[in-house]
């Protein structure tokens, strides 16, 4: 592989602040997702339910984007403060391996929507319930995510981005990209269309099931903001995408609010997750609950016992 360096006078000051920020998002993203995995293993030990495995199956790989996106960061951090643009040794490793965890990524939301699917419409279905179906599912999900991947390694899709300081797919390579921003809107239609139809579902509910129209109704509400979260960033993408077909050209520094879009919307959609599920709000959010209801009583007590002391004395005098 050649080695691009191209000396530079020096960034200017939001570069630094943009990769900072890719940083810290990251470093966030990471440790929601890993605290996810571990919480629901500790808890669900030795019976592990399927849709657990499955919402720890989305955490992991927004763990694993995440990860190469932080090492991205610190790389272009790095070559922002030396004041060069340089493809190090790495580089093209480094996007190989985002681009795979990229599929990987959004096909486990594919997954994540088809399994609320089961769980909501289709869970009278046995055959869907089972550890075997999950099985075949999670195969079938990494040869499209493997099938996809070479489709794009094989064309030579991944080169080196001077203004980012990053390996990816360039927007110059029009096909490649195009391709992957096919697989990002398939991905995302998928998912919002599985959510429509459970929305219908459930609003067509029976009124004897009220009360599972409301909670159903509750968890919609966030997959809507998980959904937002995922949006942003291919918006602002094929924006780029439009600009470069109809005018040929794009700021050099576009890929880097891209790569830092890409960072929030992964990190808000891993926090949404680990909000919204009701195992992880019971075991954190329950004992902040408690604690805070052992300290009112505590100041109960203690204005009580204060009250009862100036009754005493009060019936002394």
């Amino acid at each position: 592989m050649d080695i691009m360096e191209n000396t530079t006078n020096s960034y200017p000051l939001w570069y630094f602040v943009n990769d900072s920020l890719m940083i810290i998002g990251n470093v966030i993203g990471i440790v929601v997702a890993f605290i996810f995995i571990f919480t629901i293993i500790r808890l669900d030990h030795p019976s592990y339910s399927i849709s657990n495995l499955i919402v720890c199956n989305t955490c992991l790989a927004i763990g694993l984007t995440s990860t190469i996106m932080l090492i991205n960061a610190c790389y272009a951090l790095k070559n922002d403060f030396r004041g060069i643009s340089h493809s190090d040794s790495f580089c093209i490793l480094r996007g190989t391996l985002l681009t795979l965890f990229y599929i990987y990524m959004y096909t486990s939301f594919c997954l994540k929507a088809f399994n609320r699917l089961r769980c909501i419409v289709f869970h009278t279905h046995s055959i869907l319930t089972s550890y075997r179906c999950l099985l075949i599912v999670i195969v079938f999900q990494w040869l499209i995510t493997i099938l996809l991947f070479l489709a794009i390694i094989l064309t030579d899709g991944i080169d080196y981005d001077s203004g980012s300081h990053l390996c990816f797919i360039p927007i110059t390579k029009t096909n490649q990209f195009i391709f992957m921003m096919i697989i990002y809107y398939i991905c995302m239609l998928f998912v919002l269309s599985v959510y429509m139809y459970i929305l219908y579902y459930v609003l067509h509910l029976p009124l004897l099931e009220r009360y599972r129209r409301k909670r159903q109704l509750a968890l919609l509400r966030r997959i809507l903001v998980l959904l937002i979260m995922l949006i942003i960033p291919g918006l602002l993408s094929s924006f780029l995408l439009f600009h470069w077909i109809f005018f040929g050209t794009i700021p050099s520094y576009s890929f880097k609010i891209s790569t830092l879009f890409d960072t929030f919307g992964h990190t808000g959609a891993v926090i949404t997750i680990f909000v919204s599920h009701s195992k992880i709000r019971r075991q954190y959010y329950r004992r902040k609950t408690i604690q805070i209801n052992k300290v009112i009583k505590k100041v109960q007590l203690d204005n009580f016992e204060l009250v009862s002391l100036k009754v005493r004395r009060n019936s002394k005098q």
